[in-house]
């Protein structure tokens, strides 16, 4: 959460700005989730059994103001109403990715510009005691890990959150309590895997980081000194130590990349599992299966919404753990001192 805090205060007002853009439209996605699910149940209603949704005291003003006379008379404008609802919903979504895309990259551009800006104006003492090939790999292999494994994984993470509460609220409102028992079902399977996972995350972290500066200091010192290694005939020397750095990452990065989507598959077998088991409860109740298809219709709804948005905001802490290492290295170059003559005002 420090570093977090850190990389807020990196921030320059503009994109403090676009931040808080994006979180308004956050919101705005989470309800447009709540119309686009809770819409199903009226729509699925008037399919099975229109008479008792036409005699609610609640559809009376939506009646009048259309001029309806028969119960059947709701399935073409509720049929409207969900397709609308369903149509805005992905539109807003599609917006926002859009958004969070583009605000990502501005972000990393901005900080791999003032990383180097920072470092050219060090003093020559500083410079030649560190180790310039992990100077370049912070400015470009290591900010990209930022972007891609911190910042946008922050935002899809925050969407995610917000999306999460919004689907539960109308999921709550239809019933309570099948509701909890999914959420709670889904949320301590994640939470196992959470606790499982984190300390594997966090060697992968310091493993990607680590070996990144070796690759990029063997490509460095091999073709920057190729005259001498082709005069000494040192190319399997530089090919082996590219190697040893290279195989490790690439297993760091592959494992946390299925980490980070595996739980997927386990929770929409988990989600189906729910999902027949409460429909087999409320078909024994009495209750009638006609009654009960507009309630199920919804959380199967809820469901498809939910258990995407859920592993979206696993992935996104499963990458932002998995980049820890490479994201305190960018911050420790973005608090290079700048002369007091060329900070900007």
């Amino acid at each position: 959460m420090n570093n977090i805090k850190k990389l807020w205060i990196q921030l320059s007002m503009r994109r403090k700005k676009q931040f808080w853009l994006l979180f308004i439209l956050m919101i705005i996605a989470s309800f447009s989730e709540i119309v686009s699910v809770g819409t199903i149940v009226p729509f699925l209603a008037t399919l099975t059994a229109p008479e008792p949704l036409f005699q609610s005291s609640y559809m009376q003003p939506f009646i009048r103001y259309l001029q309806l006379t028969e119960p059947t008379q709701l399935i073409f404008p509720l049929t409207i109403l969900f397709i609308t609802a369903a149509i805005i919903a992905s539109v807003i979504r599609l917006a926002l990715l859009y958004g969070m895309t583009r605000f990502s990259y501005a972000v990393g551009a901005d900080l791999s510009i003032d990383i180097y800006r920072r470092t050219l104006y060090q003093d020559y003492t500083t410079h030649i005691a560190r180790n310039s090939s992990e100077v370049i790999n912070s400015i470009i292999t290591k900010t990209n890990t930022v972007i891609n494994g911190v910042i946008t994984p922050i935002l899809y993470l925050m969407s995610a959150v917000l999306m999460s509460l919004g689907i539960m609220s109308i999921l709550l409102t239809i019933n309570t309590k099948v509701a909890l028992v999914a959420f709670i079902s889904v949320g301590v399977c994640y939470l196992s895997v959470i606790l499982y996972t984190h300390r594997q995350l966090r060697r992968n972290s310091k493993c990607i980081a680590q070996n990144s500066d070796m690759m990029v200091k063997s490509l460095q010192e091999g073709l920057g000194g190729i005259r001498i290694v082709l005069i000494d005939g040192n190319q399997e020397f530089f090919c082996n130590l590219y190697r040893k750095a290279d195989l490790p990452l690439r297993r760091a990065s592959g494992n946390n990349i299925f980490i980070g989507a595996s739980p997927k598959f386990i929770m929409e077998a988990i989600g189906m599992i729910l999902i027949a088991s409460i429909a087999y409860v409320m078909s024994i109740q009495g209750t009638g299966i006609i009654s009960i298809v507009p309630m199920l219709g919804a959380l199967a709804l809820g469901a498809q919404r939910l258990l995407p948005v859920m592993q979206q905001a696993y992935a996104a802490f499963s990458r932002i753990k998995g980049s820890r290492e490479s994201f305190i290295d960018v911050l420790g170059l973005l608090n290079q001192k700048l002369p007091q003559k060329n900070k900007k005002i």
